[in-house]
């Protein structure tokens, strides 16, 4: 990316902007970021310090930080330098109304996706992926339409 569209936030030795955030890394690279958003031609087009590659994951923060303010997201993914200010609460909320939902969707479908394959041992149950959903239990009737499920042998 050229030198418009990229943040004025000053970043650590390392590169980053959003400190904490250096983890998804491993699992969101930045070329998913940009892909996203291109997809969904919401790519940042001047300078400033809240562009959509930051909103993104500014967003991202607050799935993994729930119990704080958006605002306070940002302060804790971020080792704030002594001389620069962190946005205000309405600049980030405006930020996030212009970053819409589309571009998170189009990360998630590029990111998320089954790891197991059929020769994971234990990730399917005959023939279908095996999935939890919070921990919770869902009771199946015992009946002919659910007899391909097989029974528990718990019970």
């Amino acid at each position: 990316m050229d030198e418009q569209g990229r943040s004025t936030f000053s970043e650590d030795q390392n590169g980053r902007i959003l400190d904490r955030l250096a983890g998804l890394k491993k699992v969101i690279s930045q070329e998913q970021i940009a892909n996203a958003l291109k997809a969904t031609n919401k790519q940042s087009v001047r300078r400033c310090k809240l562009t959509n590659e930051i909103v993104i994951l500014v967003v991202l923060a607050m799935g993994l930080f729930t119990e704080l303010l958006i605002r306070q997201v940002f302060k804790a993914c971020r080792k704030i330098r002594k001389d620069e200010a962190s946005p205000c609460r309405s600049a980030l909320c405006i930020a996030r109304q212009r970053l819409g939902s589309k571009p998170l969707v189009a990360l998630y479908e590029s990111v998320v996706k089954p790891m197991a394959t059929e020769q994971t041992p234990g990730a399917l149950y005959k023939g279908m992926r095996k999935v939890a959903i919070d921990g919770t239990v869902l009771d199946v009737a015992d009946c002919e339409t659910h007899q391909h499920l097989g029974r528990s042998s718990g019970n």
